[in-house]
């Protein structure tokens, strides 16, 4: 649930299809997603799941799961 919803705000900032990510697709330029895209995202996560997101952490994100991984254990605590 927490990969269906962080792929659907990517893709509505990045202005994909959901079908062009998956929770391995990297975080990177190559994939059009640039710094700015994944500091929106770091903001809509904050908004949609109630969380603090740190910003020492974002820079160890590389992949899609690693954010979801990230958020789901933000829940949890």
């Amino acid at each position: 649930m927490t990969l269906d919803i962080i792929i659907s705000l990517l893709c509505k900032i990045i202005s994909a299809s959901e079908n062009d990510l998956s929770g391995k697709t990297p975080l990177t330029p190559e994939y059009n997603i640039e710094p700015i895209d994944i500091a929106k995202l770091m903001i809509e996560i904050e908004k949609r799941f109630e969380v603090t997101i740190h910003d020492e952490d974002v820079h160890t994100f590389q992949t899609v799961n690693d954010v979801v991984k990230y958020v789901d254990a933000l829940i949890a605590e």
